[in-house]
This record gives structure tokens, C-alpha cells and sequence, in this order.
């Protein structure tokens, strides 16, 4: 056996294995997207009314993935007068499997203290927070005109 090369084998492995760890975290640092949805707002729709009453909520999205499990779903309102307000949303969590087609549902909206909201033109704003293999994902609404509704004084 010649130590030379026991030597260049060692550093060939070395090397391979140097290479594939650093193209991990090259993957890692850019950080290339893979999202869970895209959202189609065109098809979002906020019904409108007095501040004290539900809101129907229409949204759309295509789920691309199923690895990721929703474990919060927080709403605000952005009112006329650019305050945030708490909303409470009809449901909690919302799953379907991924695919390349769009998925419209409905739920209901109110407003946690409606005494406090301006009328006018408001916003509707969620965070959505997975559970993904890679960790926490926050998902938000797009800024989209159909996010936007009316409160009546």
C-alpha cells in the first residue's frame, strides 16, 4: 500500500464531500422558492356592511403543497382611518390537497370591537402561519383591490 495514494483518496473524498455540503448551503443561503400557494386574487370578495355585523369572505388560491400544515390564521381589519383592528374569522384551519387548479372558499369575518372602527373603505389583512418541513412559513394576503371593502356608518 502506497501512503501517496491513500493520501489522494482521502482527498478526493474530502473534496466530494465538501462540495455537496457547500452546494447544500448554497441551496440553503439563496434560499430558492417553493411555495405552498399562490393566491388568485380575481377571485377574492368581501361583502360589505355595518362594522357590528359578519362579512362573507370569498378567497382563491392553488395549493402547490401538501407538506405544510396550517397551525394559526390571524385576521385584521385596516379601517378608513388606517387603524388596525382584531377580526375573528368562522374557521380556525383550512386544508385540500395541492393542485395545479384554482380552490375558491368562503368564510365569515367580525370584527372584534366594531364600536371602534371607522366607516369607509377597509382592508382585509391575514397571516397565515405553517408548519413546513423547513419550519415556520407566514403566508400573507396579497395588497389586492378585492381585499378591500366597505364598512357602512
Amino acid at each position: 500500500m502506497d501512503i501517496d495514494n491513500i493520501t489522494k483518496g482521502v482527498g478526493a473524498i474530502t473534496a466530494a464531500l465538501a462540495l455537496v455540503g457547500g452546494g447544500y448551503s448554497l441551496y440553503d443561503k439563496i434560499g430558492f422558492d417553493d411555495p405552498i400557494l399562490t393566491w388568485t386574487p380575481e377571485y377574492f370578495k368581501i361583502s360589505s356592511g355595518p362594522a357590528n355585523r359578519s362579512f362573507k369572505v370569498v378567497v382563491a388560491r392553488e395549493k402547490h403543497r401538501d407538506d405544510c400544515t396550517v397551525t394559526d390564521f390571524i385576521l385584521d381589519v385596516r379601517d378608513s382611518e388606517l387603524f388596525v383592528h382584531k377580526a375573528t374569522p368562522s374557521i380556525t384551519k383550512f386544508m385540500g390537497p395541492a393542485t395545479d387548479k384554482v380552490d375558491t372558499f368562503a368564510y365569515s369575518i367580525t370584527i372584534d370591537k366594531p364600536e371602534k372602527v371607522a366607516a369607509g373603505e377597509a382592508t382585509l389583512i391575514a397571516y397565515i402561519h405553517y408548519e413546513c418541513p423547513e419550519g415556520l412559513v407566514v403566508v400573507n394576503y396579497p395588497d389586492h383591490q378585492n381585499l378591500r371593502f366597505n364598512i357602512e356608518g
